[in-house]
């Protein structure tokens, strides 16, 4: 399954959500999800996690543009081997694959990506596209997954309006066979109200949390407040490992939930058209 996630205006979170998602997502023997970051304008996971010299993006583009990284019948059955190897493990165990930081680095890369979508089936794949733009590399690959969940400032009327304008295009999305899905922050409209005006469904509310953003930079912050003390005990209490205190995360498993719990018609299978996305 490729789960994109993306904003069609502004960039409202859209690495951090699809951070926090793949961390969460429900692992199992065959679904342990990879993190691609395929935004054209350039990646912050590198930095972020100083991961500098790692495989990543670039030496995928590279066995790509070698022959090097067809997927085997194993891999086929949902092992994400391919992507393995040119992944790093980021704290917490996730296997992220990471994009050159500037956009003159990263679109090419992007680019022999979106030519060999295939590379990305076989599993759980949340692939972060940032912004995307009109045919470009990032329009392509969001034109074939399975899932978009689009990113929206929820406090930004002017973002709602815009987003709005962009119906044609999300229709054709789910014409074609990707279900969509939006994801707003800080909202001060209800779901209701943006789900009338933009005629997608709000799959989840992200909550303002800097201590969850922070702790998928790689910023290991301790509970700050008797408030999110509290919170943090009675969580793990029960369970020590648990990260899902922190209402970001908490949100994100949430999401991870619902699109992981999608009908299996959902998956589309075979080749689609590209979505010019406007």
């Amino acid at each position: 399954m490729i789960i994109a996630v993306c904003s069609l205006s502004g960039a409202p979170g859209v690495t951090t959500l699809a951070t926090a998602l793949a961390a969460v997502w429900p692992t199992g023997p065959l679904t342990v999800p990879v993190l691609v970051e395929a935004d054209a304008s350039g990646g912050d996971l590198a930095v972020w996690h100083r991961l500098s010299g790692r495989p990543g993006l670039v030496s995928l583009a590279a066995s790509v543009r070698a022959g090097t990284a067809e997927l085997s019948p194993a891999e086929e059955r949902g092992t994400h081997r391919a992507l393995f190897r040119h992944s790093a493990e980021i704290p917490g165990g996730l296997r992220a694959v990471t994009a050159p930081p500037t956009a003159h680095e990263a679109s090419a890369v992007v680019a022999a990506l979106a030519h060999r979508i295939q590379i990305l089936r076989g599993g759980v794949s949340v692939v972060d596209l940032g912004r995307v733009m009109p045919g470009t590399a990032g329009a392509h690959l969001l034109s074939l997954a399975d899932v978009a969940v689009v990113t929206v400032a929820g406090d930004d009327a002017a973002q709602i309006y815009r987003l709005s304008r962009c119906r044609d295009v999300l229709d054709a999305l789910a014409e074609n066979g990707t279900t969509v899905g939006l994801a707003v922050r800080d909202s001060r409209f209800s779901a209701a109200e943006i789900t009338a005006e933009t005629g997608f469904p709000v799959w989840a509310e992200l909550p303002h949390d800097p201590t969850g953003a922070g702790y998928l930079r790689g910023e290991f912050l301790r509970p700050r407040g008797l408030r999110e003390r509290f919170t943090a005990w009675s969580h793990t209490r029960q369970d020590p490992d648990t990260v899902e205190w922190m209402p970001l995360l908490a949100c994100a498993r949430r999401l991870a939930n619902r699109v992981d719990d999608l009908p299996p018609a959902c998956v589309r299978l075979g080749h689609r058209t590209e979505v010019a996305v406007a």
